[in-house]
């Protein structure tokens, strides 16, 4: 029986560089090529893949991107092997892939070689980091404070304002429920995401969801750091 590997990836390029190099792989079959999150779960239901290569962020209608489709795809396919090949190089979504059950991780920078290496490896049931990824990772433990630590590092007001914003409202009605301007409000919002390791608004929301992070309520007393960070490089 081949193996059966499903692309996903809205970047014709990048499908097209990729099929090419596993189709040259002997007992390898690409049943399908994808371009969105919808059409790579009913691909899975259709084609029964072995491993899927996925871009982080495709488009989609349903909110079922990112982080929720990795949990998707773990949930309904438990025994399917996921390889994410993405242009993200935030440490800390790149760590929110992998706690999310990506079985590998690959910048789009690597060589196609990598990528060969990580579905070898995913298909024997081993775990799979590139080069390039693995650097990111490493190296982001002096620049960022991962988990609900990192909350922690907020002001008071840095912490009320993405709590609210979290919460789903927007910075002019943030502004108008703490009457403060708009210009403080998006100023305290940024300098929370930086602290946050967050660089846009959707790596933010993904990090939150992954984390469950709840900032606390500046009225309430702060949580205490957790004991252990030891889920995180």
């Amino acid at each position: 029986m081949p193996l059966k590997i499903l692309i996903a990836d809205d970047h014709p390029a990048i499908t097209l560089a990729v099929r090419s190099q596993l189709r040259s792989q002997t007992g390898w079959e690409v049943c399908a090529d994808v371009h969105s999150s919808a059409e790579l779960l009913q691909a899975v239901r259709a084609f029964r893949p072995d491993i899927v290569v996925t871009d982080y962020h495709m488009p989609c209608s349903n909110a079922s991107d990112g982080i929720r489709l990795l949990a998707s795809l773990r949930r309904h396919f438990p025994a399917l092997g996921v390889v994410v090949l993405t242009m993200i190089t935030n440490p800390l979504v790149l760590r929110a892939i992998l706690n999310a059950g990506a079985h590998g991780l690959l910048l789009k920078d690597s060589q196609l070689d990598e990528l060969v290496t990580a579905i070898i490896r995913v298909e024997r049931g081993l775990r799979f980091i590139g080069d390039s990824a693995a650097r990111v990772l490493a190296q982001s433990g002096a620049h960022y404070a991962p988990g609900r630590a990192g909350a922690l590092c907020l002001s008071v007001r840095e912490s009320e304002v993405m709590r609210l914003y979290l919460s789903g409202n927007s910075i002019t009605g943030i502004a108008g429920q703490l009457s403060r301007s708009v210009k403080t409000i998006s100023r305290q919002k940024n300098s929370a995401m930086r602290k946050l390791g967050a660089s846009n608004e959707r790596e933010l929301f993904d990090f939150a969801a992954q984390q469950g992070l709840v900032l606390p309520n500046p009225d309430s007393p702060q949580e205490s750091p957790p004991a252990s960070q030891s889920d995180w490089l």
